[in-house]
């Protein structure tokens, strides 16, 4: 007798797993000289072309990407990349059409797929002069979010303006934001777990938060605040909270260190949009701290997943992944079952729910190693019938005095940060 009502995020696409053609390489967090990055976009573009991937995002810092044959609004912040790289550069239109139909050629000439690259405009990173780094990145956005500085430590601002605006967004690195290098328990506090969860709660748009982004090195514990946001909102019953994998990249050597492996029938922008509403996709990373450890040195490719089937009569799900050497299945933030090869290669991993039951509260994610890097799937929401157990009610949160309201107003400017955060060290 089944115990769960699995919600399987990749139920649309169980039919296109197993075909290449059907995954495409993505990126929706890249930077050029436009914003801060080292190099201009050109180079930025050859550098993704070239390592095969199908989907590209320029989220520049406060300004709103457009296609790429066109000059950005130029934000005045950045008028140093003049000085510091010279002329910015962006492609021609017969380049850039070359580009989406796969007949473009690189100085290096290293792209092996047929198809072309395709551009996501729209895309951009909010608040783009906070110190501490809350930065939101839009989709399918307007110009609401651009040319602003943001204030720091507000998040909530940009995912509302973008959600007004008939976007999609995501966190990013939030446990950056939270220092976990200095405070690694922070992703386990109540109060940022609250604080997050309530952002989501409120707005639909924002899908979820970035839990690999680059060399993994001041944002670790996103995973771990992923667990625990998806521990928090599940059980009430409205949504999931999808992780995203991103390189962030501002040099192109960083291009291919985190990604997004997308399944998809097709691409144009409606499917994608609905790929990244629904969740059919994988974060997709050459380094995680906490799951590969801090010597893990990527060679050869990453893992892919070939298969998923969900057996709603038998609370099974059977995943089949190639280029790795173990399957991990993780439930409240915890590995409950892992099956390993001793070599790279192929593995069928099934899990049956009911013999875990009493380690899952209400739903169960998969992670692939290999020694290419790792793989990280969406969370397979599971329904007992009775979630509702697994509510948390957060305390009220005291009221402040006037000298700890006057504190965090101070904290909250652009002083305050240099002053709390670089001086203090806190």
């Amino acid at each position: 007798m089944s115990i769960y009502k699995i919600s399987n995020p990749y139920k649309s696409v169980e039919g296109l797993i197993g075909n290449k053609e059907n995954h495409y390489k993505t990126n929706l967090h890249t930077h050029s000289t436009y914003s801060d990055a080292n190099e201009d976009m050109v180079t930025m573009i050859n550098a993704f072309y070239d390592l095969d991937f199908d989907i590209l995002a320029f989220a520049e810092h406060g300004l709103l990407g457009k296609p790429w044959d066109q000059e950005p609004t130029l934000v005045p912040l950045y008028q140093f990349q003049n000085l510091w790289h010279g002329k910015r550069r962006h492609i021609t239109t017969e380049q850039y059409k070359e580009i989406l139909d796969g007949t473009y050629k690189t100085p290096a000439g290293k792209r092996t797929k047929q198809r072309g690259m395709n551009s996501v405009t729209n895309a951009i990173e909010a608040n783009m002069l906070t110190l501490v780094k809350n930065h939101v990145n839009g989709y399918f956005t307007d110009d609401r979010t651009e040319n602003i500085c943001g204030k720091e430590n507000d998040f909530e601002t940009p995912v509302r303006k973008i959600h007004e605006s008939g976007g999609l967004s995501h966190i990013n690195h939030p446990t950056d934001w939270l220092q976990a290098i200095k405070y690694p328990d922070c992703a386990d506090k109540e109060e940022n777990i609250a604080f997050f969860a309530d952002i989501l709660r409120k707005y639909p748009s924002c899908l979820g938060i970035e839990v690999l982004n680059l060399y993994d090195i001041v944002n670790y514990c996103d995973r771990i605040l992923w667990d625990n946001l998806l521990k928090r909102l599940i059980p009430e019953g409205k949504r999931s909270v999808w992780g995203f994998g991103n390189s962030d990249a501002h040099e192109t050597k960083h291009a291919d260190e985190a990604f997004m492996d997308f399944v998809l029938p097709e691409y144009n922008e409606e499917i994608f949009r609905k790929a990244m509403e629904t969740g059919t996709f994988f974060a997709v990373a050459r380094h995680a701290k906490l799951e590969l450890g801090e010597d893990f040195r990527a060679e050869g490719d990453v893992p892919v997943v070939t298969k998923i089937n969900v057996d709603d009569e038998n609370d099974t799900i059977t995943v089949k992944a190639e280029s790795c050497t173990s399957i991990q299945w993780i439930a409240d933030g915890k590995i409950i079952k892992s099956d390993d090869v001793e070599v790279q290669g192929e593995i069928t991993s099934i899990i049956n729910l009911a013999d875990f039951k009493d380690d899952i509260s209400c739903y169960v994610r998969f992670q692939v190693k290999g020694k290419g890097g790792i793989l990280m799937a969406q969370p397979f929401t599971l329904d007992d019938g009775d979630m509702q157990r697994f509510v948390v009610k957060s305390p009220a949160p005291l009221p402040k005095t006037r000298k700890e309201k006057l504190k965090k107003k101070f904290i909250d400017t652009r002083l305050g940060v240099v002053v709390d955060r670089f001086i203090l060290g806190h």
